[in-house]
């Protein structure tokens, strides 16, 4: 004779009402996203309005923490070399031009990981104050129409940095990943 899974002459499945249902944590889902995305194994789906507000104010928190940092550690600048107590260091910004080929997935995320380690071994007079990659323009507003965004012609990204001149800039530039994959680094001086 068979009976059902919850029968209840044999008691069969009866205690399955009263088991706890386990729930993972909330950030859970979220946290096991992120690991793949970073592994480049899926791709994180966002709301495009969203992205691009959140990448302008980072990009805005940048340029104003390093407008306001900019004297806050003056012993920072005596780690730059002895030539700095004569001339304090200036802020410039390295922009990257290009998007190298082939840059996508987990590629993409060793040549982030790589950049990151460059940027923060800066040393000889200079150092790494910020910076960020930059993606999809938003909008062009004012002045003539903007020529073709071609894939080498794209900013793809800056690197803020101090250092004590702007030849001492321009070396640190000349070391810059971005150049041995094919992108282009144009150095310019932050106004103070």
């Amino acid at each position: 004779m068979s009976t059902a899974p919850d029968d209840p002459e044999t008691g069969r499945g009866m205690l399955r009402e009263r088991l706890p249902v386990p729930e993972p944590p909330a950030e859970l889902s979220a946290r096991v996203q992120r690991t793949l995305a970073e592994r480049g194994l899926v791709r994180q789906r966002q709301r495009r309005g969203s992205v691009w507000v959140s990448r302008a104010g980072l990009i805005a928190a940048g340029i104003a923490l390093g407008i306001l940092g900019r004297g806050a550690y003056p012993e920072a600048r005596e780690s730059l070399g002895a030539a700095s107590s004569s001339a304090p260091a200036g802020q410039y910004v390295l922009l990257l031009y290009g998007a190298p080929p082939g840059d996508t997935g987990v590629v993409h995320a060793a040549r982030e990981r790589e950049y990151g380690r460059w940027a923060s071994a800066l040393d000889g007079g200079a150092r790494w104050v910020g910076g960020n990659e930059l993606h999809d323009v938003v909008a062009q507003l004012g002045g003539p129409p903007a020529l073709q965004d071609t894939a080498s012609e794209r900013l793809a990204g800056y690197f803020v940095i101090a250092a004590l001149s702007p030849e001492r800039a321009t070396e640190v530039a000349r070391t810059c990943p971005h150049l041995k994959y094919g992108g282009r680094v144009v150095v310019m001086t932050i106004a103070s």
